[in-house]
């Protein structure tokens, strides 16, 4: 006496969708990138991968596997930097890693004497905050040297990336190098 389905009767139900083969050969629609809820609308890049996956299947003997991992439709590598730039940007964050950039080379990009009491802070909105020791300091940097930081970091960032440089009195000492 048996309860239930009878044994290697039809599919099992998995709960997934039917047209699910796990066996079937991929096709050109396997590889290619589609618009989805998350992405509604395709990058240069997708369309890329869906140009190289088109004439993958251009090329494609019938009877021969194919390779997982086509070099077609591979992707070319993309520099860590801009993909957290980009990242950032659609994330509307103003944070970058050109500060980061930034602080390593302040130490060339201004005199050694406004280095040694000043280095960049926070970036936000275009205008780039820079720290400096004492109030005294600040005073100095403003009347003398501002003008001059002010061309090294554009000359460093760009014109478009920073409008002002402010300074401001930093609560936390500069560790002297």
């Amino acid at each position: 006496m048996t309860y239930g389905k009878p044994l290697f009767e039809g599919r099992p139900d998995t709960g997934e969708n039917e047209e699910t083969d796990y066996g079937a050969l991929p096709d050109e629609a396997s590889y290619q990138v589609h618009p989805s809820s998350a992405r509604r609308q395709l990058t240069e890049r997708d369309i890329d991968q869906n140009q190289k996956a088109k004439r993958l299947f251009d090329r494609v003997m019938p009877g021969l596997p194919i390779d997982t991992d086509p070099p077609e439709t591979r992707r070319e590598a993309e520099p860590f930097s801009q993909i957290i730039e980009k990242t950032l940007k659609r994330l509307k964050i103003d944070a970058s890693p050109w500060l980061d950039e930034l602080s390593e080379a302040w130490s060339k990009l201004v005199p050694p004497e406004v280095a040694k009491v000043t280095r960049p802070g926070k970036w936000d909105n275009g205008i780039l905050y820079v720290y400096v020791t004492s109030s005294v300091k600040l005073f100095e940097i403003r009347r003398t040297r501002l003008r001059a930081i002010e061309q090294a970091v554009r000359t460093f960032a760009g014109d478009n990336r920073v409008r002002q440089v402010r300074l401001m009195v930093n609560s936390v000492p500069l560790p002297f190098t």
